[in-house]
C-alpha cells in the first residue's frame, strides 16, 4: 500500500535543520495516513536506526494491505489493543522542541517516504523484547530482530528478505536466545 505523501505535511517544519521551531503535530486517527504514519513511528521508534524505523512503517502498510486489519492506516495505528502509546490516555501529540526529539522527527520523515516508496513486505507484527515477552508471539514466524524489536510474519508466511531499508538480511535469532521462539 502506498500512501499519499501531502507536501502540505512539510510546511512548518524544518525538514533539514534542527533549529527551526516545528509546529506542534496533532496525533490521533482523525489525521491523514501520513500524519498517522509519522505520530507511529515517532512513538514507537524514536532513538532507533533508521532501518528499524522504516521496519516499523512497513509493519502498518502491510496490515493496511493485509485484508485481516483495517484497510486505512490511521485505522492500523489506532485499532485497539495494538500499539501502546494509542491506548495510554495520554495526549500523545509530538511537540519536538529538543534537539534529539527534531533529530527523531525528521528522521521517521524520512523513514516513512522510504516505506512508502518500497511498500509493504508482508510483515504484520513486531515487539520490543526489552518491555515484553508476548504469549501470542509464539504463534508466529520470527524473522529477527532489527533495531529494538522483533519481526514476525504469520506461520506459513516466509520473511521478507529485508525488513528495513538497507538491504541487509534481518539476524536469524539463535534457538537458545533470549525471546520467544
Amino acid at each position: 500500500m502506498k500512501i499519499q505523501i501531502v507536501a502540505t505535511l512539510f510546511i512548518g517544519f524544518s525538514f533539514f535543520s534542527f533549529n527551526a521551531e516545528a509546529a506542534p503535530i496533532t496525533c490521533n486517527a482523525r489525521q491523514s495516513a501520513t500524519t498517522c504514519l509519522l505520530c507511529n513511528c515517532y512513538h514507537e521508534t524514536r532513538g532507533e536506526s533508521r532501518d528499524g524505523m522504516v521496519a516499523v512503517a512497513k509493519v502498518v502498510l502491510s496490515r493496511a494491505d493485509s485484508g485481516v486489519f483495517p484497510s486505512s492506516v490511521c485505522g492500523v495505528i489506532y485499532q485497539p489493543y495494538q500499539f501502546s502509546w494509542t491506548q495510554d490516555r495520554i495526549r500523545n501529540n509530538i511537540n519536538a522542541t529538543t534537539v534529539d526529539d527534531k533529530k527523531a522527527l525528521n528522521e521517521c520523515k524520512g523513514a516513512i517516504t522510504t516505506a512508502n516508496n518500497e511498500g509493504a513486505n508482508g510483515v504484520l507484527y513486531y515487539y520490543n523484547p526489552s518491555i515484553a515477552s508476548p504469549a501470542w508471539a509464539r504463534q508466529f514466524n520470527d524473522c529477527g530482530p532489527l533495531g529494538n524489536h522483533v519481526f514476525m510474519t504469520p506461520k506459513g508466511t516466509a520473511c521478507p528478505r529485508k525488513l528495513g531499508a538497507s538491504g541487509i538480511r534481518p539476524r536469524q535469532r539463535p534457538a537458545n536466545s533470549r525471546g520467544v521462539r
